[in-house]
């Protein structure tokens, strides 16, 4: 019982300190917000005493957590051919984002660049449009 409440301890300590990483501490101080976020935590650790397999343990849970969430995403989003089809005013000299209008659009891969899964964002609103997988 001890050790699970000790992982769940953890656990739920990285997730807060995650958020405040990755959201909350950069987008108030920027890149010095990144520095006091390391600052922040290396005291935690020394000042509770964890352990550091405690911090791999729930880095490894909470990056499979996240790539979970961007494949999910990806999965929702409409296939090339759909896109234009809900969207029949949309390919004009190019395809356009059908949130903003913009022509700048980048294809991204899933999992990295050399990835076979792909989906197109739009540089202007940031709003991923459709998926398609490379052959």
């Amino acid at each position: 019982m001890q050790i699970f409440l000790e992982i769940l301890g953890g656990f739920i300590f990285f997730s807060f300190i995650s958020l405040l990483s990755l959201i909350i501490i950069p987008s108030i101080f920027g890149c010095a917000g990144f520095i006091l976020f390391w600052i922040i935590l290396i005291s935690l650790v020394v000042a509770f005493s964890i352990s550091f397999k405690w911090i791999g343990v729930a880095a490894i849970i909470i990056y499979g957590v996240l790539l979970f969430r961007r494949y999910l995403r990806y999965s929702n989003l409409p296939t090339y051919d759909d896109y234009l089809t809900d969207n029949p005013n949309i390919y004009q000299d190019g395809v356009t984002c059908k949130h903003c209008g913009s022509h700048t659009i980048a294809n991204r891969g899933l999992f990295g660049n050399s990835g076979k899964a792909r989906f197109c964002v739009c540089l202007s609103c940031r709003k991923w449009l459709y998926r398609f997988k490379v052959l």
